[in-house]
């Protein structure tokens, strides 16, 4: 038997539950989940956020269903024919994985990520609120192998927030060094973005409701940081002041999915300026009123970020075991799966700074 954080209701409770360790098949992996990061879009789902039910019922899920998907764990146990792994290999599986063994167009072009029959742990499969998750075989070539050295909690948030930045600093944008950069959000997904930005030699500015987390925004590298509470007004004195001390920007990279929060700053952005959206949206915030003269005077570039292909991974822990990243500034806490109705309380709150990690399971 294991313990497992089910969602069987939206915005009620998970429940605590013990369930059968899941059966490995032919091709199929199973891990022993060492940790597993507590993304926003989980408590999107938890919420029943139309976008996060939509990604769910499209891939096959339903309620109830075990949440998680930044996971880190060992293989214990692999299916007939699979090779590539072995029991006692560290992973990660990217949040966003091939459901078909990368045989659709988009895997082969090394796009994975936006698979044609996309598995998210989570919503399609059981994730990793649990002590045991199996992948299946269809998913299987996805893992990412990690090599020793690297932090637990580093891994997991590698996943799927950190994944997601490097995504967007890396392949989405070609940020490079004295670019400017705002990022909407200093969350585990907008903190991993400062981080890597600065290890790229951007310039960042950080914009979040959360004082601690802009104390991290800080610690990671940001020349600036602005606390707001929503209002139009301080948004727009943000702008304003932004403008005066570092004029237009080259970037700006949403991570919060909400419309008013973002559209305020597309004024600051240059002339082929980027605007990258990695935020989903809650409820009756699923569409954004862009300003379309400005982004047809400016060119400006309007471009989707869905976490990062398994084939994109490798750089990512070379410089974790450098040194030249550090994420532990990211981590707000580690908790037992027994406090994950607590940490989603938290969220509700927007007290968190940072991502909220799951290293115990019993």
């Amino acid at each position: 038997m294991m313990k497992a954080a089910r969602l069987v209701e939206f915005q009620k409770p998970l429940k605590i539950e013990d369930l059968d360790v899941p059966k490995v098949g032919k091709g199929d992996v199973l891990l022993k989940v060492i940790s597993c990061g507590i993304c926003r879009s989980d408590w999107h789902l938890w919420r029943g956020d139309p976008a996060l039910v939509a990604y769910m019922q499209w891939s096959g899920g339903k309620l109830p269903i075990t949440q998680g998907h930044e996971v880190y764990g060992e293989i214990v146990e692999v299916g007939e024919s699979v090779t590539r792994l072995n029991k006692g290999d560290k992973v990660v599986m990217p949040a966003s994985s091939t459901g078909d063994n990368r045989t659709c167009k988009y895997c082969m072009e090394g796009d994975s990520n936006v698979c044609e029959h996309l598995v998210i742990a989570g919503y399609g499969i059981n994730g990793c609120f649990a002590e045991y998750m199996l992948i299946p075989e269809r998913s299987v070539i996805d893992l990412v192998k990690v090599p020793d050295g690297i932090k637990s909690e580093w891994a997991a948030l590698s996943s799927c927030g950190f994944g997601t930045s490097w995504n967007a600093f890396t392949m989405k944008t070609n940020l490079k060094p004295s670019d400017i950069v705002v990022i909407i959000g200093a969350g585990g997904m907008g903190l991993s973005g400062i981080a890597i930005a600065n290890a790229l030699g951007a310039k960042v500015i950080a914009i979040d409701v959360n004082e601690r987390s802009l104390e991290k925004a800080k610690m990671l590298g940001s020349v600036e940081t602005y606390r707001h509470s929503g209002k139009s007004e301080e948004l727009n004195k943000i702008v304003e002041d932004i403008m005066k001390k570092y004029g237009s920007v080259d970037v700006i990279y949403d991570t919060t999915g909400i419309p008013e929060a973002v559209i305020p700053f597309l004024p600051l952005l240059k002339v082929h300026g980027t605007l990258l959206l990695a935020g989903l949206m809650m409820k009756g915030k699923e569409i954004f009123p862009l300003p379309a003269d400005l982004v047809v005077a400016r060119e400006i570039r309007i471009q989707g970020v869905l976490m990062l292909p398994a084939q994109k991974f490798d750089t990512i822990f070379k410089l974790m075991k450098e040194g030249k990243i550090n994420l532990d500034p990211v981590i707000y806490k580690t908790i037992s799966i027994y406090d994950v109705n607590d940490a989603y309380k938290e969220m509700s709150e927007y007290k968190n700074a940072g991502r909220i990690i799951i290293n115990k399971f019993s």
